[in-house]
């Protein structure tokens, strides 16, 4: 219960968080705005912004190797067209933008295999006890020479049917939970993959001229 609870909290915080950030980038008129605003610097756990910012900072490599430093980028770029990157950066920085992605999936399914293995041993740890419930009341016949004694197969078949109404008590809502908690989780990806593109689309519109030799 601990798990699911932490991990819907988790999800909430995480979305809450991602639609202020890109709130705040869509507020620019430049990609890499944000990035100088804030000096590269953004609260922790906020899946965009990370990977903004791994992909900002291959960005501002690139613009130094042109001679171009970060505190004047802005005013270079409203005196001209844009610095232009060649198709071989652009994959550079799409490359960093999903190895960042990649790692911000596998925190935001983290802790997701805990609330898997209870949904999967619950029913099995039930069913245990059961077999053991009933091992041990037919011993306590097989002891008292009786078939009949309630008192003798009592206790192993109370304890069998505790044992399987717990393993149903964890497991059932566990089903439930996984289903519900994978379903925001798989929303929650599907926003940070489109930011990802739409960040990388953003910069080629900008940058990336196709039809001059830029290599």
């Amino acid at each position: 219960m601990f798990i699911i609870i932490g991990k819907l909290s988790e999800i909430k915080i995480v979305d809450e968080l991602n639609k202020k950030f890109i709130r705040r980038y869509h507020g620019r008129i430049h990609p890499v705005m944000l990035f100088i605003e804030a000096e590269g610097r953004f609260a922790p756990g906020i899946p965009m912004a990370v990977i903004y910012t791994a992909v900002m900072k291959e960005f501002m490599s690139l613009m130094r190797k042109r001679g171009i430093q970060e505190a004047d980028f802005l005013e270079w770029q409203s005196n001209n067209r844009g610095m232009a990157i060649s198709q071989t950066e652009v994959a550079a920085l799409k490359a960093v933008a999903e190895g960042s992605l990649s790692q911000q999936i596998l925190f935001i399914e983290s802790k997701m295999s805990n609330l898997a293995t209870c949904l999967t041993s619950a029913p099995s740890i039930g069913l245990l006890g059961t077999v053991w419930g009933i091992m041990e009341s037919f011993m306590a016949m097989a002891k008292s020479g009786s078939t009949l004694m309630i008192k003798t197969v009592a206790p192993g078949i109370s304890g069998a049917l505790l044992t399987t109404v717990a393993g149903l008590i964890i497991a059932i809502p566990a089903g439930f939970s996984y289903n519900y908690i994978a379903d925001k989780i798989r929303f929650t990806t599907v926003n940070v993959e489109n930011f990802t593109d739409q960040l990388i689309a953003d910069i080629a519109r900008l940058h990336f001229f196709p039809n001059e030799d830029n290599n």
